[in-house]
C-alpha cells in the first residue's frame, strides 16, 4: 500500500512525515516527523508552530535513521582500491552512491586493503568525508566568480549544492586497513605491500600522503585506520592520529590481550571485524577478544564491527559478543566490488598483483585463475589494472611472515641442530658408538627440518606435486570479504538473536555514529541531526526452534524491508517506483531554480539559477 501526501503548497520547505513508528533509543515511539529539504536536517517541531509544505502518511511503518556502514571495500562492480584515472574514479563512486542508497545506506566509510603508496596518494583525495562548508572542490562555481564572495546567502547556496540529496550516499572519510598489518593474519591482503615497522610520523605521512593524514577540519581524508598493534612502534603513533580526529582500529592482528589493552589506553576504540584475521579466543590467552570480557566501566568506549553475513562468523558467535558488550556492537559488510554483481570469477589488482574472486551466492572466495582454453566470462570484469600499481613477487618465506608459535619452533629447531652439529665435529673425542649415534641424531633431525631450515634463510622451497595441490587448496577458496548488504546483516541479526528491531537498527545507526564521533549528526531522529532516513516494511518469517521453546520447533522472527530512503530532507528512493516531487518542489524554490531527473538522480540545473536564488 502506497503512503500518501497532502501538499499544502506553503513555501515552507518542510516535511511532515505522519502515522508512523519512529526509531527512539531502544524502543519504536507513534510520532511525527519533521524535516527540512532547505537545511537538510530535522526539525524541533516544539520550538515553533511548524506549517509544511506536504505531509506524507506513513501508514505505521518503521521510520529509522540512515544506515551507516564503516567498512565497504566497493559494490556493483567497484573497487575503492583499483584506481585508472580521475575522471573515471570519480564516476564510479559517484554511480556506487546512487546505487548504495536504494540499500538503505544514506553514509559509509569507502574502505582500501593494503596498497602502495602510490595508489594511496591517488585515490585518497577522492574519499574525505562530505564538508558542507567547503567551496573550493565545488565543480559548478568555477574560481573568481562573484558565487565565491564570502556572504551568508552565497554559502548557503554552495552548501545546499554540496549536499544534494540526489549524489546519493555520503563518505564520512576513508577507511584504510592496512598496510600496519601482521603478516601472519593478512587475509586477503598481498603480503608485498604490509609494512611490519613504523620508525615515525614521516612513515605515516610517506604511506598515505601528508594532506590525506592531516586533521580532518583541514582537509584530511581518513577517517579510519586498522593497524595492528604489536608491530614495532605502531601503539606510538596512536595517540598523534585520535588528535587528528582518526578513528584506531585493532585488527589483523596477532595482538595478546596485553598489547591490545595497551592500542586502547593509547586511544585506539575500534576492532576491525572481530574474530577474522585475528588470533582465536583460547581460554588461556584470550588474545584482542578478551577486550569484551573486561569490566563494564573499562570497556564503555570500545567498540567492534562484526560481518554477520553467516559466512565470517557464526550465528551463536555473533550472538556471544553482542551480549558480552551490545553498546560497542557495530555492524559491517566489508563488501567487495562483487557485491551486487552475478556470480562468476572476477579479476582484481591486490596490491602489486592480479587476482581472481569467485562469487557463488553471498560467498566470495580465491580462486584459481581460469583455464586459458575457458572463454572470458560473459560479465564485463568489474575492476581495472591499477594504473599506479607496481608488479612485485609475494611469496615470501621469512621469518617474519611466520606466526609467533611458528616461530619459536623452528628457531629451537634450528639450534638443536647446531648443537648436534657442533657435537659431530667433536666425534674424535667420543666412543665409536656414541659419535655414530650423535650423527645419526644430526641426519634424522636436518632430514625432518632442514627444508625449513633453508626456508628460514630465504631459501625459496621445492614443492613436489602433493605439496603444490596442498598450497593451492589452502590459499584457493580462502574467504575474499563479503557480498552481503547491510540490511542483510541486521536481518541476519534479527534472525539469529531474536531482539528487538530497535535493538538491531542500533547496530547500524546510533552505535557506528558515536564510534566516529557524529552522534549530533548521523544515525539519530533528533532534532538537529541531517534529516537521513529510511522507511522500513516488516514481514515476518519462521526459524527454526533448537531448544523446542516454543513447542513446535519453530518460532516467528521479524524480517526489515526497505521501501522509502530520504537523504538530506529528500525523499531520492521509493521501492514502489514513486519519487518525491512534492519534495523537490521545495527544494526548487529554496535554489531558485528547478530540478530534473536524470539517470535517475536529482541535479541541480544551472549556476545561473542558483545565483539569482
Amino acid at each position: 500500500m502506497s503512503s500518501s501526501s497532502s501538499p499544502q503548497g506553503n513555501g515552507t520547505n518542510i516535511t511532515k512525515l505522519t502515522n508512523c513508528r519512529l526509531v527512539i533509543n531502544d524502543s519504536l515511539v507513534s510520532s511525527d516527523l519533521f524535516i527540512s529539504s532547505q537545511t537538510g536536517k530535522i526539525l524541533e517541531p516544539s520550538s515553533f508552530t511548524l506549517v509544511p509544505d506536504v505531509t506524507i502518511d506513513l501508514q505505521n511503518r518503521i521510520l529509522s535513521p540512515g544506515l551507516i556502514d564503516c567498512q565497504v571495500n566497493g559494490a556493483f562492480g567497484f573497487n575503492f582500491s583499483s584506481f585508472t584515472s580521475s575522471a573515471e574514479y570519480k564516476e564510479n563512486i559517484h554511480t556506487l552512491n546512487t546505487k548504495l542508497i536504494c540499500t538503505g545506506v544514506t553514509s559509509y566509510l569507502p574502505t582500501l586493503t593494503s596498497q602502495t603508496p602510490e595508489l594511496y596518494h591517488s585515490v585518497l583525495p577522492h574519499l574525505g568525508p562530505l564538508d558542507p562548508t567547503t567551496i573550493s572542490e565545488n565543480p559548478y562555481y568555477p574560481r573568481g566568480s562573484s558565487i565565491y564572495e564570502k556572504t551568508e546567502r552565497s554559502r548557503n547556496c554552495i552548501r545546499a549544492v554540496i549536499r544534494r540529496p540526489g549524489n546519493g550516499s555520503e563518505s564520512l572519510g576513508a577507511h584504510v586497513e592496512g598496510p600496519f598489518l601482521s603478516p601472519s593474519q593478512h587475509g586477503i591482503h598481498d603480503l608485498s605491500v604490509l609494512r611490519t615497522t613504523v620508525s615515525s610520523w614521516q612513515d605515516v605521512e610517506e604511506v598515505y600522503g601528508h594532506a590525506n593524514v592531516s586533521s580532518l577540519r583541514r582537509g584530511g581524508k581518513i577517517k579510519m585506520i586498522t593497524l595492528a598493534p604489536e608491530l614495532s612502534s605502531t601503539v606510538s603513533i596512536i595517540p598523534e592520529l585520535v588528535e587528528k580526529g582518526v578513528v584506531v582500529s585493532l585488527g589483523h592482528t596477532e595482538a595478546s590481550l596485553s598489547e591490545a589493552s595497551a592500542a586502547v589506553r593509547s586511544g585506539a576504540k575500534m576492532i576491525t571485524h572481530l574474530f577474522n584475521a585475528m588470533k582465536p579466543l583460547h581460554h588461556r590467552d584470550p588474545g584482542l577478544f578478551g577486550l569484551l570480557g573486561l569490566p563494564e566501566d573499562q570497556k564503555k568506549e570500545l567498540f567492534y564491527g562484526v560481518i554477520a553475513d553467516g559466512i565470517h562468523v557464526h550465528s551463536t558467535i555473533v550472538s556471544l559478543a553482542y551480549n558480552l558488550h551490545p553498546q560497542g556492537f557495530v555492524l559491517v559488510t566489508d563488501a567487495m566490488h562483487l557485491s551486487g554483481m552475478p556470480d562468476g570469477k572476477y579479476e582484481w589488482v591486490n596490491g602489486g598483483r592480479k587476482e581472481w574472486i569467485e562469487k557463488k551466492g553471498s560467498q566470495l572466495c580465491i580462486a584459481e585463475p581460469p583455464s586459458p582454453s575457458l572463454p572470458p566470462p560473459s560479465h564485463p570484469a568489474p575492476s581495472r589494472r591499477s594504473s599506479t600499481s607496481s608488479t612485485s613477487s609475494t611469496d615470501s618465506s621469512h621469518l617474519a611472515y611466520l606466526d609467533r608459535e611458528t616461530r619459536a619452533e623452528v628457531e629451537a629447531e634450528r639450534a638443536a641442530i647446531k648443537e648436534i652439529t657442533q657435537m659431530e665435529k667433536k666425534d674424535s673425542i667420543l666412543s665409536p658408538g656414541c659419535a655414530a649415534m650423535c650423527k645419526a641424531k644430526a641426519a634424522s633431525l636436518k632430514a625432518k627440518y632442514g627444508r625449513r631450515e633453508k626456508e628460514m634463510m630465504g631459501e625459496p622451497k621445492k614443492k613436489g606435486r602433493q605439496e603444490e595441490k596442498e598450497t593451492k587448496e589452502k590459499k584457493w577458496g580462502g574467504i575474499a570479504g563479503s557480498s552481503a548488504t547491510l540490511l542483510e546483516c541486521v536481518n541476519n541479526l534479527l534472525l539469529w538473536t531474536g531482539m528487538s528491531i530497535p535493538k538491531a537498527l542500533a547496530s547500524v545507526t546510533s552505535t557506528p555514529a558515536e564510534m566516529l564521533g557524529l552522534e549530533s549528526v548521523k544515525g539519530s531522529l533528533q532534532p538537529g541531526a541531517d534529516a537521513d532516513l529510511v522507511v522500513f516494511g516488516e514481514v515476518d518469517v519462521e526459524v527454526e526452534d533448537l531448544l523446542g521453546g516454543s513447542g513446535s520447533g519453530k518460532t516467528k522472527r521479524k524480517q526489515l524491508v526497505v521501501e522509502e530512503v530520504w537523504k538530506f530532507g529528500v525523499r531520492v528512493f521509493c521501492e514502489r517506483g514513486e519519487w518525491g516531487w512534492d519534495c523537490c518542489r521545495g527544494c526548487e524554490r529554496m535554489m531558485g531554480g528547478s530540478w530534473n531527473l536524470v539517470d535517475e538522480v536529482l541535479v541541480t540545473c544551472s549556476l545561473v539559477s542558483l545565483e539569482r536564488g
